[in-house]
């Protein structure tokens, strides 16, 4: 015998809606089918626009699934009653629908006045009423083919924006249809006059019904548009490590902090644009809304021009708060070391270092530095340069003080200073060349090793060791001071000279016109005019180095070292043009020049 086998079978249900009540139907599944879901229920019932229902008793009757309507709602949205008047060749027939759920009844007013606009008015007032009252949204025959004249109902709407006028235009069989002057004489009446589209209106000559037509349109005002800054500087590389031409990436160059120049633009406001008006079909002008004003970002250190532009007032970084306010901060503060994590620095303003400047890593600052550790192979560069520890130069190192230097000790270093160079324990092994002074007083002020220059007076407790170990005193003008004199007098001499040339060649694109250049040439004159507006101020940082050397020169004195403890033979002794290498041991002497001899007197 062959097995019978039953086809499964979904749950389902059904919403039935009445003018009062709204009724719930379920289903259940058969031999294994999916029930009806709750979720799906509720979803329809709210596209229906039925909301006002109690979710635990629908899940009952999806529970029990009998087949059998359950009222769930019984207080449907209030529905205003409505009426309709219909047209044929014969005759007129008013059809009025009962209001719902406590809605408005239709009001005779509209009726009558819709019917008097048609020119309808042979009717039974009487029947009318009565016909509005049963409401029973059945056609009633209101008037008959006798008394029927032929209709041209042309009516004209206008949106609430005022932007678009529309035709409506109903026209019995019997009647002629509408002239353009006839459909233009009721836009005119109802005000419409400008925007009119006259290939609509020669449409509508031709037709007996149309709804909706929009046959005129104004011009829709375009509105301001909202102020926004333009940035001068990326906050984007802040933190990004450099990128080399041939791919690499230099994570010594990682940008930590946004450096700018005291008067750099920094931001520039795009203002807020007023709009355009437009013009509705009235002919009546449609005020634009102008564009939102925002503030400018003004902060700390920093110039506002006629709230449009904003500039940097000193040297400094930049820091932005919350994109709302940017300071310019006048001094780097690195809490740590100067390591990967903060890469190279290079600062106009002054630098504190709280923790070490690691080997290879770079600072330079047009103010001062002070470094809180050590400076181990590292090179710092700086007005005055101030190191509470000591410099490892680890052979590798090097400092450069346009000012002076204070520290601990220097070691394997490599140190230049325009004034003087301070320190307060030892110099070993390292080349310390100072314009004016080395100082080396305090626990053991002891000079061991390696070549001391210094314009005016080296001064020290010990110098050298009992072994010989071979240390160079020089007291004379700095050879390196002459050296960077010539070279910056050749510097600007050539810069001049390229900003004449400069001057001529960009006078001479810009007459000739730079839109005229290929691409190639359109780059080139950008790098050159670029290059020409930073020229006059190179040249006048260079002579005023050249100003402040000649003055350091002009202020240094005759040389003499003072040494208040030993000094140990193997020293080399250099003052001005004379030299001489120590073969005693000396105790509290002033060594000088006297009559081209090097001679030396006791300190006591």
């Amino acid at each position: 015998m062959d097995k019978i086998v039953f086809s499964t079978m979904d749950g389902r249900y059904q919403i039935a809606v009445t003018d009062t009540e709204v009724f719930l139907s379920v289903w259940p599944p058969l031999n294994g089918g999916i029930p009806v879901s709750k979720a799906a229920i509720i979803q329809d019932l709210k596209n229906k626009k039925l909301l006002d229902f109690d979710q635990e008793f629908i899940s009952t009757v999806i529970k029990e699934a009998m087949g059998m309507p359950a009222l769930i709602m019984n207080c449907l949205p209030k529905k205003d009653g409505r009426y309709q008047v219909t047209i044929t060749d014969k005759e007129v027939f008013l059809c009025v629908w009962a209001p719902v759920n406590g809605g408005k009844p239709v009001l005779r007013g509209s009726i009558l006045q819709e019917l008097s606009e048609r020119k309808l008015t042979d009717f039974d007032q009487a029947f009318v009423f009565n016909v509005i009252k049963e409401a029973s949204g059945r056609p009633a025959l209101i008037i008959s083919s006798s008394s029927i004249e032929p209709v041209r109902n042309i009516s004209v709407k206008v949106r609430s924006n005022r932007l678009e006028a529309m035709i409506d235009i109903s026209i019995a069989k019997d009647a002629p249809t509408a002239t353009i002057s006839q459909l233009a004489d009721k836009l005119r009446d109802a005000g419409v006059v400008y925007g009119i589209d006259d290939c609509i209106l020669a449409t509508l000559t031709e037709t007996r019904f149309a709804q909706n037509i929009v046959c005129a349109r104004g011009i829709e005002p375009r509105n301001g548009e909202k102020a926004y800054l333009k940035y001068y500087f990326d906050a984007d590389s802040q933190g990004r490590p450099e990128e080399q031409e041939d791919g690499r990436v230099d994570f010594k160059e990682t940008n930590s902090f946004l450096c700018v120049e005291e008067a750099k633009l920094l931001v520039e406001k795009v203002p807020a644009t007023p709009g355009v008006s437009g013009i509705d079909v009235f002919g009546k002008e449609i005020l634009p809304k102008p564009g939102k004003d925002i503030p400018m970002p003004v902060g700390k250190n920093t110039i506002c021009v006629d709230n449009w532009r904003l500039y940097a007032a000193i040297d400094g970084h930049l820091h932005v708060f919350l994109d709302k306010r940017i300071n310019v901060i006048p001094i780097i503060v690195i809490e740590g070391d100067v390591d990967y994590n903060t890469g190279n620095i290079d600062f106009k303003g002054s630098v504190i270092v709280k923790g070490t400047v690691q080997p290879d890593f770079c600072v330079k600052a047009g103010g001062n530095v002070e470094v809180c550790g050590n400076i181990c192979g590292g090179t710092v560069e700086a007005n005055s340069i101030i190191v509470r520890n000591g410099i490892q130069g680890m052979s590798r190192g090097v400092i450069k003080a346009r000012e002076r230097l204070v520290v601990g000790f220097i070691e394997n270093a490599t140190v230049y200073a325009d004034e003087d160079v301070i320190v307060s324990d030892f110099i070993m092994n390292s080349n310390v060349f100072a314009g004016s002074r080395v100082i080396i007083e305090g626990r053991r002020g002891l000079i061991r090793g390696g070549r001391i220059s210094a314009g005016q007076v080296i001064r020290a407790a010990t110098v050298g060791n009992k072994s010989g170990v071979t240390t160079e005193l020089e007291v004379s003008i700095n050879p390196f001071l002459k050296d960077e004199l010539l070279k910056l007098r050749s510097e600007i001499q050539k810069d001049e000279t390229l900003y004449e040339e400069l001057d001529r060649s960009i006078s001479f694109i810009r007459k000739q016109g730079v839109e005229r250049l290929v691409a190639v040439k359109r780059e080139r004159y950008k790098k050159n005019e670029a290059e020409f507006q930073a020229l006059p101020e190179r040249i006048e940082e260079n002579r005023q180095r050249i100003t402040n050397i000649e003055n350091l020169l002009r202020l240094l004195k005759s040389g003499r070292i003072r040494v208040s403890d030993f000094i140990y033979p193997g020293t080399k002794i250099s003052i001005g043009s004379s030299t001489k290498t120590l073969k005693d041991t000396l105790k509290y002497v002033s060594l000088y020049v006297q009559e081209g001899e090097i001679k030396f007197s006791s300190l006591r």
